[in-house]
């Protein structure tokens, strides 16, 4: 029996990957509320996990400066990036997907052994270079799959293969020794935190190559292959820090450079949700009875893996709250599943053609919310 208190809406979604920044989903999702009902009292709280739109969601909450710069995108065209300071300048907040990820380019252009993560280091080397103490970098959206080797050679580390020779490109390709000897971080006492938008680890069925490769451009035939320049990075990786690589949780995110950055960069690796839940403070807004909406541009099985939605469904279990879920898509197979976290799953569209959703995306979002509106007040009737 529930007792809906329709004046107390949280309106916290991620990023509808294609379409709309959290922040602006947010916005679009309380015009369809309001349109129905113009005394709901809502809050606003648009979210991230680490993954893309996580710079935006930081951006929202702090007072910051934005930094610009020209660095190289995954396939080495030089581009225009940004990432932000906060807390008068001490931390900067860096988003993996601006410089590396897929959003940069066509998806004619996918090429796993040219993408690297260099741009995403060149972001960081500007960081270090104004005088930051902390480094917030967020993994998720990457074209990558090189084991963030492309920012750690932009960091000063060396990739040699057998013949000590330099290794262009994807430096994880034919890798048989690393140089640390002119490593910026050697003389640099820098705190770094990976925000990871996934738990997934290194290798293995669940890992990084497996999981992520297709998205990304990776043949099947190619999978076998890249597992094992991972696998062998890890080997070399292990050696060198006296580690075990592929038993950190997160470790998969970025195309395994969620494992070799916490290694290599002595970072802390959070959940990205939970440390965005934290930094804001969300408990504070949510009160008995709260009805909390929430969703991204595709809820499918790898909303599961510890997605945004799933991961505040998770922060917010002990709460007595009643949880929305709009999918820009919904994948029906896992529908049962998602009921396990929401009491309400809703797709913007369910048209076929992509091309139609994408288009109308705007309008498909404001409609759902204002269905969402006259479902709560028709609830709200039922259980006074």
């Amino acid at each position: 029996y529930w007792k809906i208190c329709l004046m107390n809406i949280i309106i916290s979604p991620n990023s509808f990957k294609g379409t709309f920044s959290s922040v602006e989903a947010t916005k679009i999702i309380e015009e369809g509320l309001v349109s129905v009902n113009s005394n709901f009292k809502i809050i606003k709280l648009p979210i991230a996990d680490g993954g893309d739109g996580s710079l935006d969601v930081f951006k929202f909450y702090n007072d910051h400066d934005t930094i610009y710069e020209e660095v190289k995108n995954p396939l080495g065209k030089i581009i225009k990036s940004e990432y932000i300071l906060i807390d008068n300048g001490n931390t900067a907040v860096i988003e993996f997907a601006s410089a590396s990820g897929l959003k940069l380019i066509e998806e004619n252009e996918k090429d796993i052994n040219k993408s690297s993560s260099y741009g995403t280091g060149q972001l960081i080397l500007s960081a270090i270079n104004k005088g930051v103490k902390k480094i917030i970098l967020s993994l998720g959206g990457s074209a990558t799959i090189d084991g963030g080797s492309g920012i750690l050679n932009a960091l000063g580390i060396k990739f040699l293969d057998n013949k000590r020779a330099y290794i262009n490109d994807n430096h994880i390709i034919g890798l048989n020794s690393i140089d640390l000897s002119d490593f910026i971080l050697k003389k640099k006492n820098i705190e770094f935190i990976l925000l990871s938008d996934v738990k997934n680890l290194l290798l293995g069925k669940n890992g990084s190559v497996n999981i992520f490769g297709s998205q990304k451009g990776l043949k099947n035939d190619d999978k076998c292959f890249y597992e094992s320049c991972l696998n062998n990075f890890s080997k070399i990786t292990d050696k060198i820090y006296n580690v075990e690589s592929n038993n950190i949780i997160g470790g998969g995110a970025a195309g395994g450079a969620g494992a070799f950055l916490k290694i290599f960069l002595n970072a802390k690796i959070y959940s990205g949700s939970d440390f965005i839940f934290n930094h804001i403070n969300y408990l504070r807004y949510v009160k008995k009875n709260t009805i909390i909406i929430t969703g991204e541009g595709f809820l499918d099985s790898q909303s599961l893996y510890g997605k945004a939605p799933i991961s505040l469904s998770n922060y917010l279990k002990e709460k007595d709250v009643f949880l929305v879920a709009i999918g820009g898509r919904i994948d029906y197979s896992i529908l049962e599943k998602l009921l396990e976290y929401f009491h309400l799953v809703l797709p913007a569209c369910e048209s076929k053609d992509d091309s139609f959703c994408i288009k109308n995306s705007k309008m498909l979002l404001k409609n759902i919310s204002a269905s969402i509106a006259k479902i709560l007040i028709l609830r709200s009737s039922i259980f006074k």
